[in-house]
């Protein structure tokens, strides 16, 4: 993995680095120490995700990032705080990027989806810049990789594919290996494209820098009783146990008769997640339990 940065050398650490015009490649082991030193916090990391598009809102194209996003930070710990559909709109991806950026605090991060291709409503590098102050420069290492992938299939890099490379300055741009494609880390905005093989392929390469507290652990139990028989049971056992996320779900499924609902308790302490299903089933009719 290389990660580019545009800034003056002069404010990196003493180590070895390669000059590409106006960036600087880090070498990936060295970042790696750097990066970890710097971002270590107290507690878990929050993530939000900001899913751009027009065909998201109209219903043409069905969002699966964000699914597989909660999925892939739960298992690293990191909580995610949040998750917003907006249009192709400069001033609305504004907005709300800083609010975001309020709600996730300044060790959090925010995850865009879509908007980074070579057509005019292709806007989000635009308005992240304009959001935090920077201006839209071509990138040159970005140029370089697109012209070494576009030269395979034939195709020129024409004004329209330019417009992918033109990143906002001071932004690190990290490359994922067997793509052109740049992620831009923009203040710990990452600006990711909306296609779902990259968007999942780009994050799951650099996964290990979205890493939080420790992982949630979970246990489930399901029982024949209906949601509103457990709703006191629940209350009293999430007040003696509030660090447990305690959740009720109908069984949905009418062929399967084995249950009535499952109950899902999910804490990263493993010790109090025992005691509190522990409780949960001492509170539950034998009878009533399912296998």
């Amino acid at each position: 993995m290389l990660a580019w940065r545009c800034a003056p050398l002069t404010r990196l650490p003493r180590f070895q680095t390669s000059l590409i015009r106006n960036c600087v490649t880090v070498s990936p082991k060295l970042y790696t120490v750097l990066a970890a030193s710097s971002t270590q916090q107290a507690g878990p990391s929050k993530a939000a995700a900001l899913i751009i598009g027009n065909e998201i809102l109209s219903g043409s194209i069905t969002d699966t990032n964000t699914p597989w996003l909660a999925q892939l930070l739960y298992k690293q710990g990191v909580d995610l705080v949040r998750a917003e559909y907006i249009p192709d709109d400069i001033d609305d991806i504004k907005q709300t990027v800083l609010r975001l950026k309020e709600r996730v605090g300044p060790d959090g991060v925010i995850f865009s989806s879509g908007g980074i291709g070579p057509t005019h409503d292709d806007v989000t590098y635009e308005a992240l810049a304009s959001a935090f102050g920077a201006q839209l420069k071509i990138h040159e290492p970005t140029v370089q990789l697109m012209q070494a992938h576009y030269a395979k299939t034939g195709k020129e890099v024409n004004e329209a594919r330019l417009r992918m490379a033109t990143l906002p300055e001071g932004a690190e741009v990290l490359v994922t290996e067997g793509l052109w494609v740049p992620l831009v880390n923009l203040k710990n905005v990452y600006i990711l494209p909306g296609i779902p093989r990259l968007f999942q392929g780009m994050i799951n390469a650099h996964k290990d820098r979205f890493t939080g507290g420790a992982a949630f652990q979970t246990l489930s139990v399901y029982t024949s009783m209906g949601e509103g028989d457990l709703a006191d049971i629940f209350g009293d056992v999430a007040k003696q146990f509030p660090a447990v996320r305690m959740g009720s779900y109908p069984n949905v499924d009418a062929q399967d008769k084995r249950f009535t609902a499952k109950l899902q308790l999910e804490c990263r302490n493993a010790k109090q997640l025992e005691e509190a299903m522990a409780a949960v089933k001492n509170k539950i009719p034998t009878h009533a339990l399912a296998d």
